[in-house]
């Protein structure tokens, strides 16, 4: 984090947080209420300043206020680079562990021990990885897949038992 916002939070400790203004869409694109943020430098701030709290509730420290954010999908998104996944936010560990597959057909990654949504524009070249005669049937598909020069294990599962795997709170509410 920021050292201003670590400051800003050792000076006012007891700021309350803030729920419903923030939102993270399926392609790491932030939302202010109902706008798109598209101020570069404030979206770097929010993604320098993103994080967890304990009960899966992700948020952005704003000085000392928590500004918890609603996922469309995911805490995170992955785009497939040349050098491998770049997650928005950001997270320190690109290497990917396991593939998760959901019967809807959304990819998803866990990253650094987080989960990450595959960007859907990166699907097309992503095909490729699985079989060409795949029907659609999880039956069919392979143990492993290798995305991004690494052989990982596939996992096909649902949305909510995905989330749950991960401790995900997609709509974070005040406790």
């Amino acid at each position: 984090m920021d050292a201003a916002v670590l400051a800003g939070m050792a000076k006012w400790p007891n700021v309350p947080a803030v729920f419903g203004w923030l939102r993270l869409d399926a392609r790491g694109q932030w939302w202010l209420r109902e706008e798109r943020l598209e101020h570069a430098v404030m979206v770097e701030f929010f993604n320098r300043n993103y994080s967890r709290d304990a009960h899966g509730r992700y948020y952005v420290q704003n000085g000392p206020q928590k500004v918890y954010v609603a996922l469309d999908k995911a805490p995170f998104v992955a785009r497939l680079e040349e050098s491998g996944w770049r997650t928005v936010p950001y997270t320190e560990d690109d290497r990917s562990r396991t593939v998760y597959l959901t019967p809807a057909g959304e990819l998803y990654l866990e990253i650094g021990g987080e989960l990450a949504l595959v960007d859907d524009r990166d699907l097309p070249a992503i095909s490729r990885a699985f079989p060409a005669d795949w029907d659609g049937s999880p039956a069919k598909l392979p143990a492993t897949v290798v995305l991004a020069g690494q052989q990982l294990p596939l996992i096909v599962i649902e949305p909510a038992a995905l989330l749950a795997r991960y401790g995900v709170d997609c709509c974070p509410s005040a406790r």
